[in-house]
């Protein structure tokens, strides 16, 4: 395996984490997140393969948080906001995954 697909599984394993956290918390909890996490994955459907999915989420800035900022009831803090991204970038490799 290269370098390159071990980080990216790596960076998979990253998100797939978050995502088992997000999915643990109350199901209340999500209820409010959803519009944003629901936000973020319709930007995130845009890239249509793997390796897109992966550049967007290594390009500069925080884009993803601000799309989570405006739909949420309250800024949750950096590392839950870490969080809800990772959930919506672990949904959308999901779906990219299943359509193969």
């Amino acid at each position: 395996m290269s370098k390159e697909s071990r980080f990216r599984e790596y960076t998979r394993s990253v998100w797939q984490r978050d995502y088992e956290a997000y999915a643990r918390r109350p199901a209340t909890w999500r209820e409010s997140v959803a519009p944003a996490i629901e936000a973020l994955l319709g930007e995130l459907r845009r890239y249509a393969d793997a390796e897109s999915l992966h550049a967007a989420y290594w390009a500069p800035g925080d884009w993803p948080g601000q799309v989570l900022l405006r739909r949420l009831p309250s800024d949750p803090g950096p590392e839950t906001l870490l969080e809800l991204e990772h959930a919506a970038f672990w949904l959308r490799w999901l779906e990219l995954a299943e359509a193969k």
